[in-house]
């Protein structure tokens, strides 16, 4: 992130840095929908957060993941808590679906029927 035009920005004060013992560090889940990538254009209008960002970056890069995110929660915490929530119940969701579609429901009679059977195991070549 740290480069001489950001340095130049940031002595002419066009730019900002905070103080190490400012920022609010924060470790981010690697989740795809986590990434800068997604997240950058939302926070691009934002002139308070851009204060801390190079006016140009080079084509097809985006900022370093950590400085975004440790920037990002620096200014808006609750936004950041809020999309790593949500991020989670997503995933949570979806895993959830698919442990649904690996479940079997048994009805009672059907149940105590499997249980009059006795069960033997195909993978068992102790018979």
């Amino acid at each position: 992130m740290m480069n001489k035009d950001f340095l130049k920005e940031v002595f002419a004060e066009d730019k900002e840095l905070l103080e190490l013992k400012e920022v609010s560090f924060i470790n981010v889940p690697l989740f795809d929908e986590l990434s800068v990538i997604k997240i950058w254009p939302m926070t691009k209008e934002d002139k308070q957060f851009m204060k801390y960002f190079p006016h140009k970056l080079p084509k097809g890069r985006v900022p370093d993941r950590e400085y975004f995110f440790n920037i990002l929660n620096t200014l808006y915490p609750v936004y950041v808590q809020e999309i790593i929530r949500h991020a989670n119940s997503q995933r949570n969701s979806v895993a959830n679906d698919a442990q649904a579609r690996e479940t079997i429901e048994v009805t009672d009679k059907w149940w105590d029927a499997l249980n009059a059977v006795p069960f033997i195991s195909c993978k068992c070549f102790c018979c």
